[in-house]
């Protein structure tokens, strides 16, 4: 009995991992864009947004972004740009870094939750809007009141 439970609670976490780690997909990256319309001061067109590896589709983000600069690269690419899929904590941390105001998206809650992370979207089994408090003051951006009854903020 002992043994099913630990398998069953290891499998568990591996699929909590893998589900945390999973890429952002092109109805996460379009919710993205359309919160950009409503942030107290809008990108201007144009507007540098940095891709990283693993975290989303460049092809997808300029699709939903047609108006702003997107490109594939690294976190050190970040410097001047207006936003940054990024794949962890660490890399939304070095991101804001290199440039304070940078809009950080992380591809789970767990980014937004530890202050990391600007934004998170959940598409399962609703849609969620995560943003942090804090790295929202932290980067100087600012939502519009109303919209901010459509977010979860953490």
């Amino acid at each position: 009995m002992r043994r099913q439970s630990v398998l069953i609670l290891a499998c568990v976490l591996a699929l909590a991992n893998a589900v945390q780690a999973a890429p952002l997909d092109a109805k996460t990256i379009q919710i993205v864009a359309k919160t950009f319309d409503f942030l107290s001061h809008k990108p201007a067109p144009g507007s540098k947004v940095v891709v990283v590896a693993g975290s989303a589709d460049p092809a997808a983000v300029q699709t939903a972004l047609s108006k702003m600069s997107v490109s594939a690269g690294k976190v050190s690419d970040a410097a001047g740009a207006f936003a940054i899929f990024v794949n962890s904590p660490e890399e939304a941390k070095a991101a804001r870094d290199a440039n304070a105001g940078i809009f950080t998206i992380g591809g789970d809650l767990g980014c937004v939750t530890s202050g990391s992370c600007l934004m998170a979207v959940e598409t399962q089994p609703k849609v969620t809007i995560y943003v942090s408090r804090a790295a929202a003051q932290a980067s100087g951006i600012e939502f519009d009141p109303n919209f901010k009854m459509l977010i979860t903020e953490k």
